[in-house]
């Protein structure tokens, strides 16, 4: 306080500094933590990001449903101990209080068939959506972010998609000479990851240069950190949002293959494409018409219930979402 501003508090305040006794203050020096401290509650992202799953009654119910039809799916088989040549009941026949679903082509318990083939069809669709999302997000960071490499990539994902996914499977089959699983797994994954590699790259090139991206290089930080800790967090609601459509989309490929008569699946299982490809080369669903609702339901509802629970996820992720 400068001795103007002293006279003027002085005069305004009818006080004399002068005739003050310092003994009776307590001089506090400055607190630099006390200082800092911020008065409302820290923020945590991923605490965040848990409160609006939690908030959210789609997703919610989604997560519920989708627990359900993992627990039928691997536990049901089991319990009623299903094999798909085990069938001696007879005829096809309507659902009723002892057979759920019915009976199938086979005459076995529609129900306990069905779920069987639900997991079969699931653990093929997460086996292609997870090495299509690895692989994708891998070669599309490395595409996005290396733009020597841009040419390279340009080139083989060009040579990839060009041929048509049937024709590739079917030239998958005979260099392997083979139409087992793991071939087949392959020959889906061969070009199943260029769609994710080209949106993460796009996404890539959309923030790679953004101002504490420049920063960081600056700084000396490697790619690998840049990528992990500053871009990846930027456009994981994107990622979220289209593996979410891999899962229905394996199943539907699944389904396909079945339908076609690429038996790959192996002996002693069943799936979902396999009960559909059974039940539409003979006319007795138009009877039965359980025979077809049943295992159709079941992709309809997984494939609805993924899209959701992934769609309020990858919005969640979002940071303008946030407080």
């Amino acid at each position: 306080m400068t001795n103007i501003d002293r006279e003027k508090f002085e005069r305004e305040n009818k006080v004399n500094f002068d005739e003050i006794d310092e003994q009776m203050f307590q001089i506090i020096e400055e607190q630099t933590s006390e200082s800092e401290r911020l008065n409302s509650k820290p923020y945590s992202y991923w605490k965040s990001v848990g409160k609006l799953l939690v908030t959210s009654p789609t997703f919610m119910i989604s997560i519920l449903v989708l627990i359900a039809i993992l627990l039928l799916a691997f536990i049901v088989p089991e319990v009623m101990n299903y094999k798909n040549t085990s069938s001696t009941i007879g005829d096809p026949a309507l659902p009723s209080w002892e057979h759920l679903f019915g009976i199938g082509m086979n005459g076995e318990d529609l129900f306990a068939r069905v779920w069987a083939g639900t997991r079969t069809t699931l653990l093929f669709a997460f086996l292609i959506a997870a090495i299509q999302v690895v692989v994708g997000v891998v070669l599309g960071s490395i595409w996005g972010y290396f733009r020597k490499s841009d040419l390279i990539f340009i080139q083989v994902a060009s040579i990839i998609t060009i041929v048509p996914q049937f024709i590739l499977l079917l030239l998958m089959v005979f260099l392997f000479n083979s139409k087992g699983y793991w071939v087949i797994v392959f020959a889906i994954s061969l070009q199943a990851w260029v769609g994710i590699a080209q949106m993460v790259r796009v996404q890539i090139m959309l923030v790679k240069n953004t101002d504490y991206n420049t920063a960081s290089v600056s700084l000396g930080s490697s790619s690998y950190r840049i990528i992990n800790k500053n871009i990846m967090p930027k456009i994981l609601p994107v990622i979220v949002q289209t593996a979410a459509f891999a899962i229905p989309t394996a199943i539907s490929i699944e389904a396909s293959l079945a339908y076609l008569a690429f038996d790959f699946i192996p002996a002693g299982q069943t799936s979902l494409g396999q009960i559909l490809n059974q039940v539409m080369n003979e006319t007795k669903w138009q009877i039965y018409p359980n025979l077809l609702i049943a295992p159709m339901a079941v992709i309809m509802i997984v494939s609805v219930v993924f899209f959701l629970a992934a769609r309020v996820f990858a919005d969640s992720l979002d940071p303008k979402n946030h407080r």
